[in-house]
């Protein structure tokens, strides 16, 4: 990781951290849009994964902090009818240093670790920067056409002996 400092992940859903959640929600709907082309900064997030990451309900969420600032945030929205399906975004000058690759990996496993056996991962960008961390998170890349990707990643279940 090339942050620099030091990452701190925690649960998201706690109630001290609900204004700053709302802050990094309003500051990356803020952010112009443009179309990432490659080897440009990973693209922002769309509205829509904005309005589903800020959700208040039950759901397996960490946040990244740095300095006390959160610069990223993941979670498992299990609603998602083709799901359940990780989402993650970073602020903009946090991007492209592993925070998406560190908080998804954490979220995955916390998500795996509470029986949930199978994890979507989508993007309607064929981009190499979502291809890398679905790699580096164990996902396999489905590609769609189109510039749409899918990755998934599945979970044996664990079989107890006596």
């Amino acid at each position: 990781m090339e942050l620099g400092q030091p990452l701190v992940l925690v649960a998201a859903a706690h109630p001290s951290l609900d204004a700053a959640v709302r802050l990094f929600c309003d500051d990356l709907r803020a952010e112009a849009r443009s179309s990432a082309r490659r080897g440009a900064p990973a693209p922002e997030p769309i509205p829509a994964i904005v309005r589903r990451l800020e959700s208040p309900d039950p759901a397996i969420a960490l946040a990244a902090i740095v300095d006390g600032e959160l610069i990223g945030l993941a979670r498992i929205d299990e609603q998602e009818p083709g799901g359940p399906e990780l989402l993650i975004a970073v602020t903009p000058r946090w991007r492209g240093r592993g925070v998406a690759t560190e908080l998804g990996s954490a979220t995955v496993a916390r998500a795996h670790a509470a029986g949930v056996p199978r994890i979507v991962m989508r993007s309607s960008r064929r981009g190499t920067d979502v291809q890398a961390v679905g790699n580096a998170l164990g996902f396999r890349v489905f590609d769609l056409g189109q510039g749409r990707l899918d990755l998934i990643r599945t979970v044996a279940p664990v079989t107890r002996t006596a």
